[in-house]
């Protein structure tokens, strides 16, 4: 239970490290709480600065998972799985609840997509996939990230996982939930702003069809 802690305070450190502010710092001189909808991650970061600056915000969180993974793995050899798990919701955690920001941070998409498939990597790359289809079929973005996880909480269930995997994999779908719970109430009653890559896609389909 100890080593496990300590992978998950690790986790959170690294976590506490927004590389969105970083980016905005050296780019335009402003906290990333300052720029845009003051969301310290990629989408934001993306949409005010650009395609390069949102590479490396990308870059940086998917970086500070792989660091709390490889951490924990050190750390707990014989128990890499369970305690990966335990470093990366740590990081996510450290993301969405900076200590050095009075606990008000990002979404923590790109940190739970990376310690999914760091986890399983067919399961992860199969939830994400189930979040981009549910981002494209519903219009939204934050439907689709909740998607993710409660898919890879049920294949890892459907997989035969430990009860502690599938436990980690639960807490990252109540994190993400509590994360766009917002979005999504705005979402259904209509004022949330749709998905561009939704909008898109069904012009394209819609164009053709003409």
């Amino acid at each position: 239970m100890l080593p496990k802690l300590l992978c998950a305070l690790i986790g959170y450190a690294l976590g506490n490290f927004l590389t969105a502010d970083l980016v905005c710092r050296f780019a335009v001189g402003k906290s990333v709480f300052d720029v845009g909808v003051g969301n310290p991650g990629m989408a934001n970061v993306g949409h005010e600065l650009g395609t390069g600056p949102a590479i490396a915000v990308l870059a940086g969180d998917i970086l500070k998972t792989v660091l709390a993974w490889a951490a924990a793995q050190l750390i707990c050899p014989g128990d890499g799985l369970s305690a990966g798990l335990a470093a990366t919701l740590g990081t996510t955690l450290g993301h969405n609840f900076p200590a050095w920001h009075r606990f008000k941070g990002g979404k923590g998409v790109t940190t739970t997509c990376s310690a999914i498939i760091l986890a399983s990597p067919v399961a992860g790359v199969c939830a994400c996939l189930v979040g981009l289809a549910t981002v494209i079929f519903s219009g939204y973005l934050c439907f689709g990230a909740v998607a993710i996880t409660l898919a890879f909480a049920l294949l890892m269930l459907l997989g035969g996982a430990g009860a502690d995997v599938v436990c980690y994999a639960l807490a990252f779908a109540l994190l993400m939930a509590q994360a766009h719970g917002s979005a999504m109430r705005a979402a259904l009653e209509g004022t949330q702003r749709r998905a561009s890559i939704s909008v898109k896609f069904w012009e394209k389909v819609r164009g053709k069809r003409r």
